[in-house]
């Protein structure tokens, strides 16, 4: 595309100098390479820049974002992290977020929510468990806390709802596993202790 471009102004030059118009040079390129080969505008912007001297047929570098992105660095920021959003990815690289849209879409990349799977312990929950149930147990023997304690209007407040994220996936992929939140994560409760 850059190199017609200057094949292009190089013609419009030539019937510049032979002081042709804009029209004409529009109509002859046309003519010769396609109807949508060049726009009107376009050979009027040049002709305009040859009046003032400017021969110059070569793009001029714009100023912006670039728009050269090393796809390997992108699928190193999903795998590094999964849940990462197109405006992080955009920021990080210093590109706008319809390049990175574009770039994830061409290499196979979605965002599917997460699978909930089963919270499991791990071993040391598991003990961490036994060993309080055990010590509350053997506490009761010694001093019956427990025929002191009466529960009335118990009362749940759930305050964090936790929701499932998405995740980057390829096409086909399953998507991400985690575990689901134990169902009583981040509630507080009122128990009325009355001694008898």
């Amino acid at each position: 595309m850059q190199k017609q471009n200057e094949h292009f102004r190089h013609i419009a030059f030539y019937y510049f100098k032979k002081g042709k118009r804009a029209a004409d040079t529009h109509r002859k390129l046309c003519r010769v390479y396609g109807v949508d080969a060049i726009t009107e505008r376009t050979c009027q912007i040049w002709f305009t820049k040859f009046r003032s001297e400017n021969f110059l047929f070569q793009d001029v570098p714009r100023s912006g974002r670039s728009v050269q992105l090393n796809e390997d660095q992108l699928k190193a920021i999903i795998e590094n992290d999964r849940h990462i959003t197109v405006r992080e990815i955009a920021k990080k690289l210093n590109l706008s977020k319809t390049t990175i849209d574009d770039h994830l879409r061409n290499l196979g990349y979605s965002k599917k929510l997460d699978i909930w799977v089963p919270h499991k312990l791990v071993e040391n929950q598991l003990i961490q468990r036994i060993n309080i149930c055990d010590m509350l147990f053997k506490r009761n023997q010694i001093d019956p806390f427990l025929k002191n304690l009466i529960t009335g209007d118990e009362k749940w407040i759930v305050y964090n709802n936790v929701n499932r994220k998405r995740s980057w996936s390829k096409s086909g992929e399953t998507s991400q596993r985690i575990s689901k939140p134990d169902i009583h994560q981040k509630k507080s409760y009122a128990i009325h202790m009355v001694g008898l």
